[in-house]
């Protein structure tokens, strides 16, 4: 049974609903049944100061006061080429974790696929899964490979075929060196509910070989709203029959 969710965003993210506050939030995880649950605003939804941090952590913190669940603080960010990401290692060391996006295409400034041949596609997914997992401030590459239909603007039926040829035209050999790197680094692949949906099926086999090079994966729904917190029966289903070992179960430090 799923029961965390590391990708929630709140009122504090633009593109979250109002009602996202972090009692709202813990409430809705509560009845979700979940018992983990990291808030991830987007990093450019707030100034990135130290102060700043430590209000939003004890804002939380109070929050989840006298509640049987565990909530941390973390933050998604978003790599806008190999060379360079939108939050700083120090800054990302006053957070208990970040997410890395890999794929925020619809952000400027962002490097987007120059075609949607498959091979040039899969190409570019797979440089910058490398760079965002190469980046010092990462702990969980955030939904990976995956093709919004916000930025693709395309039928679901045929975002999944793309998907699919996608990922049969990535270099297996480059994604499985990646894979054992971040393992020995202790980063962890995003398992993003949104991503699923979208991917028809095309990330299983992708999913299979994280846990077959022992890579650390990390659940996510992506929510900016409240309903979107719990996972759906169909993507417990997916994670129950990934099998993937407790060891492999990715779950932050707690901040010092």
């Amino acid at each position: 049974m799923l029961t965390a969710n590391y990708h929630i965003h709140t009122r504090y993210s633009p593109c979250a609903d109002r009602n996202m506050t972090f009692e709202a939030v813990l409430n809705a995880a509560e009845e979700a049944g979940l018992t983990r649950i990291g808030v991830s605003d987007h990093c450019y939804s707030f100034e990135l100061n130290s102060l700043r941090i430590k209000s939003l952590r004890e804002e939380l913190a109070q929050a989840a006061l006298e509640r049987s669940i565990q909530a941390c603080l973390g933050v998604e960010a978003y790599l806008l080429s190999h060379r360079s990401a939108s939050i700083h290692a120090n800054v990302a060391g006053l957070f208990e974790y970040v997410l890395m996006a890999p794929n925020h295409y619809h952000i400027r400034g962002v490097d987007r696929p120059i075609s949607l041949e498959p091979r040039l596609l899969a190409d570019h997914e797979l440089y910058m899964f490398e760079s965002a997992a190469n980046n010092p401030a990462t702990d969980v590459v955030a939904h990976p490979f995956r093709l919004s239909p916000r930025v693709y603007r395309m039928e679901p039926d045929r975002l999944a075929q793309l998907s699919n040829d996608m990922m049969e035209a990535l270099d297996q050999k480059r994604l499985a060196e990646t894979l054992d790197r971040m393992r020995e680094r202790e980063v962890a692949v995003e398992l993003n509910a949104g991503a699923l949906e979208t991917a028809g099926g095309s990330l299983d086999r992708f999913y299979r070989l994280c846990i077959e090079r022992g890579t650390m994966i990390a659940f996510g729904t992506d929510a900016h709203s409240l309903n979107e917190i719990a996972p759906t029966a169909e993507t417990a289903r997916y994670v129950e029959s990934l099998n993937a070992p407790a060891e492999l179960v990715w779950q932050p430090f707690p901040y010092q």
